[in-house]
């Protein structure tokens, strides 16, 4: 693993945050592989078009996510962070742990897999 690696994940997971908070679709789609998976809800959604119809329908608000712990493998990493979501009117809507798969390709660092764990849920 290169310092620049950890910096161009750590990146990506703050600009996961701040693509989805501020609604900027096709933005937030570039930071996956093309034949990537989020798990949230006990749902799979495969493929950035998947991906992208469940966030067009998702709450805005302010994701904050903590620092990661990361493995390296060569062009793979895993990491396991927490995160808390505040909706728009600034009430805790979410919280719970990403466990994330990263692809080191051409472009850069890209997520693979997301799996959301959510251990407290608000109300809609």
């Amino acid at each position: 693993m290169e310092a620049e690696d950890l910096r161009q994940i750590l990146a990506l997971i703050a600009d996961y945050c701040e693509t989805l908070d501020d609604g900027r679709t096709e933005e937030h789609l570039d930071l996956y592989v093309d034949d990537c998976c989020l798990h949230v809800f006990g749902k799979d959604f495969e493929g950035k078009e998947r991906i992208g119809r469940f966030m067009g329908k998702a709450h805005r608000g302010k994701h904050l996510s903590g620092v990661p712990r990361m493995t390296f493998d060569a062009d793979s990493a895993h990491a396991v962070s927490d995160f808390v979501f505040f909706r728009e009117d600034m009430k805790l809507y979410s919280a719970g742990t990403y466990h994330d798969d990263f692809l080191k390709t051409p472009s850069g660092w890209r997520i693979q897999t997301r799996k959301i764990e959510i251990q407290l849920r608000g109300s809609d």
